[in-house]
């Protein structure tokens, strides 16, 4: 684990004057920081066990929790990084949960999603026993999640979609370890789809308004990521092959607080990405595939998305050489020479 988390941890095997640090630490480099008092009986018992099955840049752990208590203050929302969305499920014990907007509470067969910004106090029952998947906005960015992403949407099995997310996050333990790095990259795909399709179920669901530009919202998206590679991606056409308006294809990007420039700015940082981890095309041709002015443009713009240049995220995540290689495909001479060209 590059990013100083701890990937597994027992407190059996930790000094009992030590447990609470060590599981208070765990908790802020598996999930996000928080205060935690664990009971005196939970520490004398030694109860509290973890384990990572991570996908690429999605942290997914096991956890077997001591009875604790645990506080996420505005104060500590202030100082860490909020830019994550948190999946808890449960399959024994109960975790309930005290937000400003009312309380919450999983248990076995339940789940709920979260943003890193949610200010609660919880209560953990002993013996739960929880899987916790914490994935970065930014790895969203592609996915159609049908406009802005609540601070809390709950999971239970009168859901088909959120059955499905709960029971693949349940029975990833058996199978993550055991995956390459292309398998992986493919049970991280479905992982987002499945998260990005329970929140766009529950933002439409809760929406009172029009249903028209929700829906067109996910066929222009659709319509972008068709046309990635097809050179400079304007409104005019997205207008053109819906029949509306420019300002309609406006309108329908706002919805989320977005642009279209922006939503085509991350779609091709996305693409490029899956290339930067599941193949060995090298980085520059990699910058030219996806409409980038070259190599080092593209390292800038990548950095700003993952934090890390598109070297260090392929020896991180990815795989030196790969049996399955990318279409050799001509690329576009009429491709785009600077990002900024590429949605107008």
């Amino acid at each position: 684990m590059k990013d100083g988390s701890v990937p597994m941890l027992d407190l059996r095997q930790v000094e009992r004057r030590d447990r609470r640090s060590a599981w208070e630490n765990a908790m802020a480099g598996r999930l996000v920081p928080m205060g935690i008092d664990i009971s005196a009986d939970a520490e004398g018992e030694g109860h509290g066990v973890l384990r990572s099955l991570d996908l690429s840049d999605i942290k997914v752990t096991e956890w077997d929790c001591p009875a604790l208590k645990v506080s996420r203050t505005k104060r500590l929302i202030e100082t860490s990084d909020t830019e994550v969305l948190m999946l808890l499920t449960a399959s024994s014990g109960t975790q309930h949960f005290e937000l400003q907007s009312g309380s919450a509470r999983i248990e076995s067969g339940t789940g709920l999603i979260s943003t890193g910004r949610v200010a609660y106090n919880s209560t953990v029952s002993p013996g739960l026993r929880k899987r916790s998947v914490i994935i970065p906005l930014s790895a969203l960015a592609s996915y159609d999640t049908g406009g802005s992403i609540p601070d809390c949407v709950m999971l239970d099995q009168s859901r088909p979609l959120a059955r499905v997310l709960i029971s693949f996050v349940e029975s990833m333990g058996s199978h993550v370890s055991s995956m390459d790095v292309a398998d992986a990259e493919a049970a991280r795909e479905a992982l987002l789809t499945l998260v990005a399709g329970v929140i766009r179920s529950n933002t439409r669901a809760a929406c009172d308004g029009p249903t028209l530009l929700p829906a067109l919202r996910s066929q222009l998206d659709q319509w972008i990521k068709q046309h990635l590679r097809s050179g400079p991606i304007r409104v005019a056409d997205m207008a053109r092959a819906f029949n509306v308006s420019s300002r309609t294809v406006h309108r329908a990007f706002s919805l989320t607080g977005d642009t279209v420039g922006s939503v085509v700015r991350m779609q091709r940082l996305a693409s490029a990405r899956r290339d930067v981890v599941a193949t060995d095309i090298p980085i520059g041709s990699i910058a030219h595939r996806w409409g980038f002015y070259d190599a080092s443009h593209f390292g800038r713009e990548f950095r700003k998305f993952l934090s890390m240049s598109p070297s260090d995220y392929r020896e991180c995540y990815g795989i030196a050489s790969v049996e399955m290689q990318a279409e050799t495909d001509t690329l576009n001479p009429y491709s785009a020479s600077t990002i900024d060209d590429l949605a107008s």
